[in-house]
């Protein structure tokens, strides 16, 4: 297979700037000219494999032709420090700078010019206050965030591993060589367990409060989303603390045939993260419908509560964020993490307990399940131990899933469909709230 290199990466932005999720407000940002951009991308594909004082340099650039960079469908503009020397961009100008900007909160301004000029060339003019709740989001910790800069970024986040995006959209991913495509919601890798989800919302739905104003269908869909979207903020936070490990998700009433010894079990077991959900869920059904029900009146009353509802969401969203990160912690202890699908903590440390002598054959999940009998054997004798256990515990285990994430950070998804264990790997589990990030 080819690899790819920045000048495919360049093409892929050009070919997908104008096109993809068009605006019916305003017009793409301006994206730089072919020849600068490339000369962006070759910089920060070869800073990217810098190293300065031991520490890899990973960082955040912003592309714009000028000074003032527009906030996605917002009035404002995003907080800007200024230099009062330009500097060229150079690999050496990012080394030198990268280390004190945090690619969490902050990204470089890069000024290019708006034509295909070869002066002046592109330029660090100085530093974006962007938020950490965009980042936040993209992880999974966040439905709701600052608007994105509305212009071209580019998010280095390892070694030759460059995402490119317009505003809060993910147009292209360069990563070992090979452009991914980005464009699918992440929500729909995980439709195979909707069952095993249903579930879940099911033994929630107890705690939830609906909206009286919202249909009861946009209600349950958001319940839906939400509740996967703190799964896959759980699998991230395991990815983002660095060591690797394997989430077991389990629906309500399938525990006694999941094969797992734990070295911590749950007493309870613990509901810290349901009811955080719960919270989240609850406070942000009381926004939607008291805003439902302000469209409809236009009560000054309505309209004063409001920001107070607004805030509870986002504190509530705030306690669900630090919640997960509790539960993702819990994976550096050696072995699974399993919870339920309705968030219930069950244990971890839990090591998975199959005859290893038994074969499991794995099949490539990767084309529609609907097809099961036509997937692909995959060598499951090519996995790490901790593929291998995993594959054997969906095997024999009812109602059970599991995220197994790698050391280098990749994902891989395992899950039962007509009998057959099947798995897709470098999964992406971004927001599903978020289009590609």
């Amino acid at each position: 297979m080819p690899y790819a290199f920045p000048g495919d990466l360049a093409d892929q932005i050009a070919a997908r700037w104008h096109t993809f999720v068009a605006r019916h407000d305003r017009p793409a940002p301006p994206l730089p000219p072919a020849a600068h951009l490339r000369h962006i991308l070759d910089t920060a594909f070869f800073a990217s494999f810098v190293r300065e004082e031991a520490r890899d340099l990973r960082f955040v650039l912003c592309c714009a032709p000028g000074t003032e960079v527009p906030r996605e469908g917002a009035t404002e503009t995003v907080p800007v420090v200024l230099f009062d020397a330009p500097r060229p961009l150079t690999v050496p100008a990012l080394r030198a700078l990268a280390p004190a900007v945090s690619p969490g909160n902050a990204a470089i301004l890069v000024r290019c010019p708006a034509d295909d000029v070869p002066v002046p060339a592109c330029e660090i003019a100085g530093l974006l206050n962007v938020g950490s709740n965009l980042a936040r989001a993209r992880s999974g910790r966040a439905f709701y965030h600052r608007p994105a800069p509305y212009a071209l970024v580019i998010d280095v986040r390892d070694a030759g591993e460059l995402h490119a995006y317009r505003g809060g959209i993910k147009l292209a991913l360069l990563k070992s060589g090979s452009l991914h495509d980005q464009l699918a919601f992440s929500e729909l890798e995980f439709l195979p367990i909707s069952d095993i989800l249903a579930l879940g919302t099911a033994a929630l739905d107890s705690r939830l409060r609906g909206s009286v104003e919202e249909p009861a269908r946009e209600t349950a869909d958001f319940a839906w989303t939400a509740l996967l979207n703190t799964i896959l903020s759980v699998v991230s936070g395991i990815r983002e603390h660095g060591h690797g490990g394997t989430l077991l998700l389990v629906a309500p009433g399938a525990e006694p045939t999941v094969p797992v010894r734990a070295k911590f079990d749950i007493h309870g077991p613990s509901t810290v993260l349901t009811e955080r959900f719960a919270a989240f869920v609850n406070a942000r059904n009381d926004l939607v419908g008291r805003q439902w029900a302000h469209r409809q009146t236009r009560a000054a009353a309505g309209e004063a509560v409001l920001p107070h509802l607004e805030n509870a969401t986002y504190v509530a969203e705030e306690e669900l964020a630090d919640a997960t990160d509790l539960v993702a912690r819990l994976s550096a202890v050696d072995g699974a993490l399993v919870i339920g699908s309705d968030l219930r903590v069950l244990g971890f440390g839990a090591e998975i307990v199959v005859d290893a002598s038994r074969a499991v054959t794995a099949y490539d999940g990767s084309g529609p399940t609907r097809r099961v009998e036509d997937a692909a054997i995959v060598d499951g004798e090519s996995f790490g131990m901790r593929h291998r256990s995993a594959l054997r515990c969906v095997a024999v285990a009812d109602g059970t899933a599991a995220f197994v994430v790698s050391q280098d950070g990749t994902v891989s998804f395992f899950w039962k469909h007509a009998g057959r264990v099947l798995v897709k790997r470098d999964v992406n589990i971004s927001n599903p709230n978020m289009a590609g990030m």
